[in-house]
């Protein structure tokens, strides 16, 4: 009985120190989808406004598995004034496959 309750006890552990693992954040790199997320951004980028701007951020907020690709989505802020504030800001779905343009692209101004 001891023998089982050890067991059942490191099983736990390994199964926590797993999941803490999977938790962990991971960069575009480390995902292998450099490629999915450039074509987005370009998607992203050709309908911008840029008047007045002094910086734009992009920030892929979610990546999830379909069985085309991915999708991705994406949050922009364009910079400007002399505090470099938000002046715009903008929310973009993505359906992604490789280095090709999106299979399908949505993307809308917020306030």
């Amino acid at each position: 009985m001891i023998n089982r309750s050890k067991a059942a006890i490191s099983l736990t552990l390994i199964a926590l120190f797993v999941v803490a693992g999977t938790v962990k954040a991971a960069t575009v790199a480390d995902t292998g989808l450099q490629e999915e997320v450039n074509s987005c951004i370009a998607e992203v980028r050709e309908r911008l406004d840029y008047s007045d701007a002094t910086s734009v951020r992009h920030f892929v907020t979610a990546i999830e598995r379909r069985t085309v690709g991915y999708t991705m989505s994406i949050d922009t802020s364009v910079r400007g004034g002399e505090k470099g504030e938000t002046i715009r800001a903008y929310a973009a779905t993505c359906v992604v496959n490789g280095n090709h343009k999106p299979l399908k692209f949505d993307i809308s101004e917020i306030s």
